[in-house]
């Protein structure tokens, strides 16, 4: 699978060695070893496309070999909130479905869509995820339910580098 996205006319052009965006960013347990995962900007292919009106999608994809069998996908949206604007969850929740229904189920069908071991969905922001002021707009994103091969998924809010792991 590492293989297939690596050597993939597209998605080989959106692999980054990070997972960073306005200093919030994602990390890795030092038992994930390098090649055992790939990270896609998923932004990055849908600010190149020259369409009028472009669809909102998350910062990084990241596929990694899981110890025993099979992959772990996790979807990050990385956001560095300021106290004036914050983010809306509608946004968010646009960029989720765009990747999990646009990009991998339609797009990228072959090689991404594939009975995933482990999926995760991190939305990581700069701002302390209990503060009263963000606080009701991250209880609707907590609240937020995507259904994808048969999964239920929610999205997991995160204070910046929260540690990718193995999966088994």
């Amino acid at each position: 699978m590492i293989s297939k996205v690596k050597n993939h006319e597209i998605l080989s052009t959106l692999i980054e060695d990070t997972c960073c965006e306005n200093d919030v960013c994602v990390t890795f347990d030092n038992e994930v070893l390098p090649s055992s995962y790939v990270i896609i900007k998923v932004d990055k292919f849908y600010n190149s496309l020259n369409i009028a009106e472009r669809p909102a999608s998350i910062d990084c994809l990241i596929i990694r070999k899981c110890n025993k069998s099979g992959y772990g996908l996790t979807l990050v949206e990385l956001k560095n909130i300021d106290n004036s604007r914050g983010f809306e969850t509608s946004n968010i929740k646009e960029k989720f479905e765009t990747t999990l229904y646009d990009f991998i189920k339609t797009k990228f069908r072959n090689p991404l869509d594939i009975d995933y071991s482990d999926v995760k969905l991190f939305f990581v922001s700069n701002k302390e995820i209990y503060r009263r002021d963000i606080g009701l707009k991250m209880e609707v994103l907590i609240n937020l339910r995507f259904k994808f091969n048969d999964k239920n998924l929610m999205i997991s809010p995160k204070m910046p580098n929260p540690t990718i792991k193995n999966c088994y």
